[in-house]
């Protein structure tokens, strides 16, 4: 799924939702925390996922960045498939077809809005 420069778009997301520079500092720090650990994996990836889930609001991206260091799979699945989440017990076949593209589309189509 990965075919952009995450890194790149993690400044690009931050300055869109926090144009305030203090908001930004503030906000990248916060997202900092995460990626610290041997254990959490794909900082770039997951902050992504934190910002999509929180955007503008501080207090969220606090909240998930914290959840983000419980297990970093929840945010993940949160932000990048929530259909797919859903329909876990789907059986396989259109209709679950259908929510993971729907999926991927909303994701990209989030990640580079302008």
């Amino acid at each position: 799924m990965n075919d952009y420069d995450e890194k790149e778009l993690l400044f690009q997301k931050l300055a869109t939702l926090f144009p305030n520079p203090q908001e930004n500092d503030q906000a990248g720090n916060i997202l900092s925390d995460y990626g610290t650990e041997a254990s959490e994996l794909e900082p770039d990836r997951v902050r992504l996922a934190i910002l999509k889930l929180a955007g503008a609001d501080i207090a969220c991206l606090k909240e998930t960045t914290t959840s983000a260091k419980r297990d970093h799979r929840d945010v993940l699945a949160w932000a990048e498939y929530p259909n797919q989440t859903i329909a876990r017990s789907l059986p396989d076949g259109p209709r679950k077809k259908k929510m993971i593209q729907m999926d991927l589309e909303q994701y990209k189509a989030w990640l580079f809005e302008k």
